[in-house]
């Protein structure tokens, strides 16, 4: 699929210090210096009134947040995360943190969870003028749409963190796909066929993405996919909870079940317990997400490290470094790894086929 082209949509109108100089008659420097209030820069009182006369008549609105980006003048990134309740978001700021130091800029971090709406977030941050750019990570398709089209609007250099945007594309992905393939992959090995898949809602971009990734490896393994494989939830311990309860009404019952979010993967295990179920002599489990509580729980989690910390620190250099209307479509560096722990073993069946063969 071709990249979308970065001059359509809400960029099509903005007027340009360029477009300023050419209506004026003078070179873009002159709009710069005169739009910026340079005290040092001398020009005639005609010049100057024709200049300002048009930028008002245009309606021009310069783009200081980008001008600092480019002149590497930045003192402020601002970085917008769904929730502080969710440890995996601790992770991206903890990268993003790093970075910002290493980059000797400030960090300012930003909850949607207690935000009227996360574009009225995202509108309030860039209009107190603390930042020179935005980092924003998490949040559902229609959440996404609206702040790319208010950060164009507003001329603000931006990138999201895993999640896709158009026109232009500024965005820094996880291979979420490749990772749940690591962790259905890992339950195939183990002698698993009835795998289920526990995941986040079909309206965010990483619910789509790991769903399709979880339906891609199964039909791999050559084992039979059908939706009915797949529970929806919301990132939570209760939504864990909730799916899992809906994958036991059907048939037949799992020895496996993939999750695609850790706390999601803490509630399903507590789900289990609530009806007798001991993981893993009954049911496999899999979580997304390396956490380093996960080698402490009871059983310890088999996981899959989905990379959270580069993304922050990658995400933070990257606005840095490349230049603020340029197109980033890119994969954080580092590969997703697994973490095969107690919470994974051969099916019970086969662990029974085991013992009478000895």
């Amino acid at each position: 699929m071709p990249l979308p082209d970065p001059h359509k949509g809400s960029r099509r109108g903005r007027v340009t210090g360029a477009q300023v100089a050419r209506e004026a008659g003078v070179d873009p420097a002159v709009v710069s210096k005169l739009v910026r209030g340079d005290p040092n820069f001398r020009v005639s009182q005609e010049t100057r009134e024709r200049v300002m006369e048009t930028v008002a008549r245009l309606g021009y609105r310069p783009n200081f947040a980008a001008q600092r980006l480019r002149s590497s003048k930045v003192s402020a990134v601002g970085l917008i995360v769904p929730s502080f309740r969710n440890p995996a978001f601790a992770e991206i700021i903890e990268g993003a943190e790093s970075a910002s130091h290493e980059q000797g800029v400030t960090l300012f971090v930003a909850s949607m969870a207690e935000a009227p709406s996360a574009i009225q977030l995202v509108a309030d941050l860039v209009s107190s003028e603390r930042i020179d750019g935005l980092l924003v990570a998490g949040g559902d398709t229609r959440e996404t749409k609206g702040i790319n089209e208010l950060l164009l609007k507003r001329d603000v250099p931006y990138l999201f963190l895993n999640r896709e945007t158009v026109a232009p594309v500024r965005s820094l992905f996880l291979d979420d796909e490749f990772a749940i393939g690591l962790l259905v992959d890992h339950l195939v090995s183990l002698g698993h066929t009835s795998i289920y898949n526990i995941a986040g809602k079909s309206t965010m971009e990483t619910g789509r993405r790991r769903q399709a990734g979880f339906e891609a490896a199964i039909k791999r393994a050559k084992l039979p996919f059908r939706k009915s494989l797949i529970a929806e939830g919301d990132y939570s311990i209760v939504g864990g909870q909730e799916a899992f309860h809906k994958l036991m009404t059907r048939s037949p019952t799992p020895t496996a079940i993939v999750v695609s979010e850790f706390v999601m993967g803490v509630g399903t295990i507590a789900a289990a317990r609530e009806i007798g179920l001991s993981v893993p002599a009954d049911l496999s489990v899999a979580v997304l997400n390396e956490l380093e509580i996960a080698s402490y729980l009871s059983p310890a989690l088999t996981t899959v490290k989905l990379q959270l910390r580069h993304l922050g620190i990658e995400g933070l250099e990257l606005l840095l470094s490349r230049p603020p209307d340029e197109e980033i479509n890119q994969t954080v560096s580092m590969r997703a790894q697994l973490f095969s722990r107690a919470s994974t073993a051969p099916p019970p069946r086969a662990k029974k086929a085991g013992r009478k063969t000895k």
